[in-house]
């Protein structure tokens, strides 16, 4: 069988050498599946996960691609971190994003006032911000960085005093 190089025909005969079963990619639209599907799994294995689980480097870990929007994930094997990631599955529940979405303006003007007044809201009040709204870390890292003389200090991504 004779082909250029480029054409489909000559590829599909060295994958059959290679005992690869030769398909047409651009046959049917069953290639990937459906965006909702790939969403819905990503955020199901972030989900049941810890921060730090995503951080580590596991040779046992299952990488995850997803080739539509190349979002990356690891999906580790439950060990250690399984009662942290159930914890963690409570922190991203629907209802959990949508209690912090709701405290978020709340919060978010208390912290302004104490930047434009240089009065600290209180280490407590700074503390559950952080722990439980990440959005409101950026927030809190300038807030503390223009004003040093609160004490507070944010050490290998923890806040203390």
């Amino acid at each position: 069988m004779y082909a250029a190089p480029s054409q489909p025909a000559s590829l599909l005969a060295e994958n059959q050498d290679c005992d690869v079963e030769p398909r047409d990619c651009h046959e049917g639209t069953g290639s990937a599946a459906p965006p909702a599907q790939i969403e819905k799994s990503l955020n199901s294995a972030v989900a049941n996960q810890t921060q730090g689980q995503v951080e580590q480097s596991n040779p046992t870990s299952l990488l995850v691609e997803n080739s539509v929007s190349g979002v990356e994930v690891k999906a580790v094997d439950e060990g250690e971190g399984s009662a942290l990631s159930v914890i963690n599955t409570e922190k991203w529940s629907h209802e959990a994003i949508v209690a912090r979405s709701n405290a978020r303006p709340e919060r978010m003007q208390k912290l302004k006032t104490a930047a434009n007044s240089g009065q600290n809201p209180g280490f407590d009040f700074l503390l559950s911000c952080w722990n439980d709204d990440p959005a409101l870390q950026i927030v809190i890292k300038k807030l503390l960085a223009k004003f040093p003389q609160w004490g507070i200090a944010i050490v290998d991504g923890v806040l203390g005093c």
